[in-house]
């Protein structure tokens, strides 16, 4: 196997213990795979108040609790992932799942994530999110209080 195999098994690894913790609300967990300047960016934005871009784990992890408070986690799954010509890139397509304790709604949404790692830390995490599923779930009016 040569060393840009490695690296990529090893990185797929890693992203899949890291969204594990996090579909799960393992925060301490999740925060050991990510940079503390770490940059979070959605190009479609899941919600109308919410940001495009997000420097820091923790304002991210803030944002995170937030908005899974309503469920037990968001159970991500991993699909597949796709090799990249830079080895310290991961494109990965993962879902999630989870009921709502308030509405007893099910959310349940495709991702799309670019990300970028410095040795095994996430430094930059680009994510595709339908935001349709999140309006259906959530409805129109749901506001993430870590971002007020």
């Amino acid at each position: 196997m040569t060393d840009f195999a490695l690296r990529r098994a090893h990185l797929k690894n890693l992203f899949t213990q890291a969204i594990t913790a996090y579909g799960t609300k393992d925060f301490d967990i999740f925060a050991t795979f990510v940079h503390e300047q770490a940059e979070f960016d959605w190009p479609y934005l899941p919600l109308k108040e919410f940001p495009d871009r997000m420097v820091g784990r923790d304002e991210f992890i803030a944002m995170s609790r937030a908005g899974m408070a309503d469920c037990d986690g968001y159970h991500h799954q991993i699909d597949r992932f796709y090799d990249m010509a830079d080895p310290d890139m991961v494109l990965v397509e993962y879902h999630s799942g989870t009921t709502l304790h308030s509405s007893g709604r099910t959310y349940a949404n495709k991702y799309l994530g670019i990300l970028r790692f410095e040795g095994d830390l996430v430094v930059h995490w680009r994510e595709y999110v339908n935001p349709l599923p999140i309006i259906e779930a959530f409805g129109l009016e749901f506001r993430n209080e870590a971002l007020a």
